[in-house]
């Protein structure tokens, strides 16, 4: 069967699109707790929603889940996919990998080897090297007035390049010859300083940058003298014992361990697999390979003080949220995203795949929900049908909240 092949505009992180949404913010509406057990209530919510989707699109070829961890209780639920399907199984994280590249800063803060308010053209502490390269390819505009903390919550202004027309055509043009290239942070930084690109000036904005969060794993690379992918192995994976959860950087990784979910995009009512992706340009922020478990895990253990970042250095400095825009309370901090009455963490985007999961500590819950298959049923062009499931995936967290505890609080 012929491969169908879509550009990398049409597979770009789509989170920068779907923050149209966090004005659609939750308040608290207490009603009185269901004492079914949490599994069933998980299922039920799940069934559901694949129901009452399904009835509106007929044919649409994607599942859904839901997971939750609430106090000692984990309920999850799923619908629309193949009978393997479980808790356990492989997905793209897309941009949850923000959240780890973020903790990683985090905790080489926490250690003394870096400083958040330092700029990127500082010496690393101990070292007689800077943060970010001395080199033309790293010579991105205002790099002299950029700090660690702006590349952490999006107010650094460096240029998106992944998500603008002009970079997403300079990766395509390099994959469409070779697919199994291996894409570098220094080959596309070189890109954004050679063209002199960027978004604002530092702190007069904010703009989700994914290019950002590459810096951030290059800094990482620099203070630890180890790979981004060997120091999340060492710091993250191996410790919190996220055995479903690795970071491919290399070209010709482009498959997915078993089990595996399959994702889609559904075009015109057919259906286009997109499992299969080279993720080697997503470093940093987007090349996560989890399961709905680890990842609920992951969020859990983070908020909650116990990944190996002390419980301080959470709530002082990756819970402490920026506004992203005047119009709504939605924030964000190092790698987390604040919605009210919900709580902390991230969304991702990618290759068909959309998934979100927060955590809210001082109810000890976590929610975590999924879909398989971006709706471009009216055409790949048309994005309402893809704006209207990131609706769905964000309400869907309010009301699993909801319904677990009584209120959104």
């Amino acid at each position: 069967m012929k491969k169908t092949f879509l550009p990398r505009t049409f597979l770009i992180n789509l989170l920068v699109i779907f923050l149209f949404f966090a004005s659609c913010t939750k308040y608290e509406d207490d009603i009185q707790p269901d004492n079914t057990r949490l599994n069933e209530k998980i299922q039920a919510l799940t069934d559901q929603t694949y129901a009452d989707y399904l009835a509106e699109y007929p044919g649409f070829p994607g599942g859904f889940a839901i997971r939750v961890m609430h106090n000692d209780e984990t309920g999850f639920g799923h619908q629309g996919f193949a009978d393997n399907f479980s808790e356990s199984i492989h997905f793209r994280g897309q941009s949850t990998t923000k959240s780890f590249t973020a903790a990683g800063i985090v905790l080489l803060y926490q250690r003394g080897l870096l400083h958040f308010d330092s700029l990127v053209t500082a010496p690393i502490p101990g070292k007689d090297i800077p943060y970010l390269p001395d080199t033309e390819g790293y010579n991105i505009p205002f790099k002299d007035k950029i700090t660690i903390w702006q590349l952490l919550n999006h107010t650094a202004g460096v240029y998106d390049l992944i998500n603008h027309s002009d970079g997403a055509g300079f990766l395509d043009s390099i994959f469409s010859q070779n697919p199994e290239f291996t894409m570098t942070i220094d080959l596309m930084t070189s890109y954004i300083s050679e063209h002199g690109k960027f978004e604002f000036e530092p702190g007069e904005g904010w703009v989700y940058s994914n290019s950002g969060y590459q810096l951030l794993a290059k800094i990482i690379e620099r203070v630890s003298g180890k790979s981004i992918r060997q120091f999340m192995e060492d710091e993250f994976i191996k410790p919190l014992a996220l055995n479903e959860t690795s970071f491919p950087d290399m070209g010709n990784e482009q498959t997915i361990p078993e089990p595996y979910l399959d994702s889609w995009a559904w075009l015109s009512g057919e259906p286009v697999n997109l499992t299969t992706q080279n993720m080697s340009a997503n470093v940093g922020e987007g090349n996560i390979i989890t399961s709905a478990r680890d990842l609920s895990k992951f969020y859990q253990l983070l908020l909650s003080g116990q990944a190996g970042i002390k419980m301080a250095y959470v709530s002082n400095y990756m819970m402490a949220c920026v506004p992203i825009s005047q119009i709504n309370s939605t924030g964000y901090g190092m790698g987390l995203f604040n919605y009210k009455n919900l709580g902390y963490g991230h969304g991702g985007d990618g290759s068909g795949i959309s998934v979100r999961c927060y955590a809210d500590p001082a109810n000890n819950f976590t929610v975590f929900v999924l879909t398989n298959c971006w709706n471009f049923n009216n055409g790949e062009n048309d994005m309402s049908l893809l704006q209207e499931q990131s609706l769905l995936l964000h309400n869907l967290m309010f009301e699993t909240k909801k319904l677990v505890l009584g209120h959104y609080k």
